[in-house]
């Protein structure tokens, strides 16, 4: 692939800078205080530090997870609460204790992941939500263990020692803790594993083309957000040596939630501009109206909504995006391109081997028979016509093909192994998939976007990927993938498939809202994709002139059963095909 000379790009994000901005301003309140010598405002800002980590893992729960979590909260008050229990009321070591707490804490996260491999959105929050307010009258309940009202006093004398020059060992680890966070949360993003979770919160069904378990990755993010606000709860305790069931209000989660989007969601910054605001200016700024603070959180987020749409510092950073210089790497991105970047030069011809499947195949929903009793055999680098018309069950067949359906009844094989019964993820492994509508995610690059296919491997990529994905990262790191075209958006979903190195490719539609130049350039594509890198082809396509232009087999599909099969000139005679498309009319 060739690289053209462009003017230089603006980051397409700016997580990195965040970053250290976000440490730098942490360790203002960590550390300023101590410097000053003020011990109202340490133990204030020891506090404020503890509440910005909290809505670090808030913010990659709501956004990174796409989980609308409310009980945040409960967990540092679990965290905290056992913590104090054990060291407090039994006399147990502070670690012991911290460890008890942490666990605890992650069981508490186990409790609300369970619920999110059933239920989404705010759906989810209302079950978070309902958590959080029962929370504080179940520690007031539970007396016998928690102390009821009173609540729990500790004192850990060490852990307040002068260790050099004024500051504490709780000063250091409440100002290193956020940053930790703040450096997980970066990590976590520039990660397969982050990449794969943002993918499953913004769509599970492309999620699972892809080799991605969505019930997983939601799960995985809770355990990880409980372990995270669990240590921000065992943290709590020494800083404020008091825990009582007032303190773990949903007044709390509120605060976590609040911060996030008022900073800016999904921005590595916001919760540390969030928490400023949202906390530090009702609890310090205006103390003497302490008794309304939940009014003033709820003015101050309807405030900054309005004024600020994506949050302060995501307002801030789609200005900094949409004034910078956008360079050519979008109209780079085309079909001729990216053929030059790819390996094939030897002319493969279709085999007789069968690759794809069906016997039998019935899928129904509810009384609608979608596939019935279908046949249909692929063979090795075969360009395979699926075509019918609008509820014939082409794009049935490929989801079951895909495995986000199951078949009823029948089976199918996809080289020589049974996936009738696999899950899509499994199923991933063997095959890519394109949509009717393609699957672009605007949180990522373009070339993030492309890179999803890797991230779909099982296996090492071969020497030739390894280089394509070079070439595409130089050339698209800091591109926009909301800039491209309907035919390049196709593009991508295409060379996904090729990145992960699929022996077979499912077409749904790709030159539905194509311009004529356009599906000229995917007719190419795809005879490349056939004849040199030998991969296998379903496509689904009501373009007849196109499938008969490229394809090797067709068969035609009527209220999802197979009518006809066979070559495309014994199609285009074949009467129940002249039948169905008008007198034999291919258009």
């Amino acid at each position: 692939m060739a690289v053209e000379e462009r003017a230089v790009k603006p980051r397409f994000n700016s997580d990195l800078p965040q970053l250290w901005i976000g440490i730098a301003l942490i360790a203002i309140t960590g550390l300023g205080p101590t410097l000053i010598g003020n011990t109202y405002w340490v133990h204030t800002f020891q506090l404020v530090n503890i509440y910005i980590a909290a809505s670090v893992f808030q913010n990659f729960l709501f956004v990174d997870a796409g989980q609308k979590s409310f009980g945040q909260g409960v967990l540092l008050g679990i965290g905290a609460y056992v913590t104090a229990i054990a060291f407090g009321l039994h006399g147990m070591s502070f670690g012991v204790s911290a460890l008890l707490g942490l666990g605890a804490a992650i069981l508490g996260g186990l409790l609300f992941a369970l619920p999110a491999l059933r239920v989404q959105y705010f759906h989810l929050g209302f079950v978070t939500l309902s958590a959080a307010i029962v929370f504080p009258q179940l520690l007031m309940s539970l007396d016998k263990w928690t102390n009821g009202i009173n609540g729990i006093s500790i004192k850990l004398d060490w852990i307040h020692g002068d260790l050099f020059l004024g500051f504490s060992p709780l000063t250091l680890l409440v100002t290193l803790w956020p940053m930790a966070t703040l450096a997980t949360h970066y990590g976590l993003r520039r990660s397969r594993l982050g990449r794969q979770m943002r993918v499953a919160a913004v769509s599970p069904e492309a999620a699972r083309t892809l080799g991605i378990k969505p019930g997983m990755m939601r799960f995985t993010a809770f355990i990880i957000a409980a372990i995270g606000t669990g240590i921000c709860g065992i943290l709590y305790l020494p800083a404020t040596g008091y825990v009582s069931p007032q303190g773990f209000n949903v007044e709390l989660s509120f605060v976590f939630f609040f911060a996030v989007v008022v900073g800016g969601r999904g921005q590595m910054l916001g919760p540390v501009i969030g928490i400023w605001i949202v906390f530090i200016l009702p609890n310090i700024a205006l103390a003497q109206f302490v008794e309304y603070r939940l009014l003033m959180y709820g003015v101050l987020t309807l405030a900054a909504i309005m004024l600020f749409p994506d949050g302060i510092v995501g307002s801030i950073e789609r200005w900094r995006v949409k004034r910078g210089v956008t360079g050519r790497g979008e109209q780079a991105f085309r079909v001729d391109s990216f053929l030059e970047g790819l390996e094939g030069t030897q002319e493969h011809k279709p085999s007789d081997d069968v690759v794809v499947e069906v016997k039998g195949g019935t899928k129904r929903f509810g009384a609608v028979v979608a596939v019935d009793k279908v046949d249909l055999k692929v063979r090795n680098g075969e360009i395979h016509g699926l075509i019918g018309a609008n509820g014939s069950g082409k794009t049935s067949l490929l989801n079951v093909l895909s495995g986000l359906s199951r078949l009823n009844e029948g089976s199918f094989m996809i080289n020589r192994r049974d996936c009738t019964r696999l899950p899509a993820d499994r199923i991933a492994t063997m095959l890519g998939r394109t949509f009717q509508t393609p699957r672009i995610f605007p949180q990522f690059s373009l070339w993030e976007n492309l890179k999803l296919g890797m991230d779909a491997r099982t296996e090492a990529p071969s020497a030739g990927i390894l280089r394509l994905a070079g070439e595409l990262e130089a050339e698209f790191e800091n591109d926009s993938a909301e800039l491209l075209s309907h035919g390049q958006r196709r593009l991508v979903e295409v060379m996904r498939a090729v990145l992960k190195e699929a022996d077979v490719v499912l077409f749904d539609e790709p030159a539905a809202g194509l311009s004529s130049s356009e599906r000229e350039n995917f007719a190419k594509l795809i005879r490349f994709l056939s004849r040199r890198m030998n991969k296998t082809i379903i496509l689904v396509e009501h373009d007849l002139d196109l499938v008969w232009g490229i394809a090797d087999r067709i068969t035609v599909m009527e209220q999802g059963r197979v009518v006809a099969s066979g070559d495309p000139a014994s199609m285009a005679t074949d009467p129940a095909v002249q039948h169905m498309f008008i007198g034999g009319r291919r258009a």
